[in-house]
């Protein structure tokens, strides 16, 4: 889900890298770890996390802007509820005012210290909490959903010399990070350029009606029909888009649900949500700031 930090005089994570990624060789790729996913009813994915000694499920999430955790589950580690100075504020007004802080946190046997962790009370059944750019920006990131692995590689690395997984070739997206680290990549929509941000936190995948009205598509156009969100936050229109194009690497009949100007927050128009980026294999070189991108089922 994608979140907006409004303010926040908190805490970060201070991460412990390995050792062993100093002693690599020029230009190999160090992956630190490989970690098995678990995939949600909705399509979203988990990864095991440690709090405090505390096994948890942590759903990733490249549209946070810090780690959020269930109430309950600091109530459970006696964590102390804290105000922010401000509140993170996502799709639909939706507003998190509250935070803890976790003295130790691991990934994969990564260390982290003092991470300020925001409070949410709705987070999706079987989520104990979120990862979200603030940690993940430290490393590279590698998902293969298609397959059940979330990677995490070293930064340390010649550029454009990370696709390790096919020889059929692959697309290098210049992105941007934008607002708390959100990935911003340029995109072809049935013929259109538009800016678009990366959100494997949402379920959806969302485009404002101000961007739809760019390819011609009004609130009378007969091909649009009212939806239903599952959470009914937001009212939604579906329509059937015919390509989503990153460059090269497309996805063929996207569902993009239309929403009014008012939902994503910002300046943003599209929002790309899991159900389309479960379709691809993705590379995120934060350090680099590229989008390496193949089918998923690419080998």
């Amino acid at each position: 889900m994608r979140w907006n930090l409004l303010l926040c005089g908190v805490l970060t994570i201070v991460l412990a890298v390995p050792v062993h990624a100093a002693e690599k060789k020029p230009c190999k790729l160090v992956r630190f770890s490989e970690i098995p996913i678990t995939t949600l009813s909705d399509g979203r994915f988990t990864v095991p996390v440690v709090v405090q000694g505390r096994k948890l499920d942590f759903l990733v999430d490249t549209g946070g802007a810090v780690a959020t955790l269930n109430p309950s589950e600091a109530i459970n580690l006696h964590m102390p509820f804290l105000r922010a100075g401000g509140a993170l504020r996502g799709v639909a007004g939706v507003q998190l005012p509250n935070y803890s802080i976790a003295s130790q946190f691991s990934l994969a046997g990564i260390q982290g210290r003092d991470l300020a962790l925001y409070l949410d009370t709705q987070l999706p059944v079987g989520v104990d909490g979120t990862l979200a750019p603030d940690m993940m920006k430290h490393f590279d990131i590698d998902m293969d959903l298609m397959r059940g692995k979330f990677g995490l590689f070293s930064q340390d690395h010649c550029p454009g010399q990370v696709v390790y997984w096919t020889k059929t070739g692959y697309v290098a997206l210049p992105m941007e990070l934008v607002s708390s680290s959100h990935i911003q990549v340029r995109v072809t929509i049935d013929g259109k350029k538009f800016d678009a941000i990366l959100d494997t936190g949402a379920r959806s995948s969302l485009i404002s009606m101000s961007a739809a009205n760019d390819l011609g598509i009004t609130e009378r156009s007969p091909e649009l029909k009212l939806g239903t969100d599952a959470d009914a936050r937001y009212k939604v229109w579906d329509y059937p888009f015919k390509l989503l194009d990153f460059d090269g690497v497309a996805v063929s009949n996207p569902r993009l649900q239309v929403v009014s100007n008012n939902v994503l927050p910002g300046r943003i128009d599209i929002l790309l949500g899991i159900g389309i980026l479960r379709r691809l294999h993705l590379y995120i070189a934060y350090g680099e700031e590229k989008l390496y991108i193949t089918p998923a089922a690419a080998n």
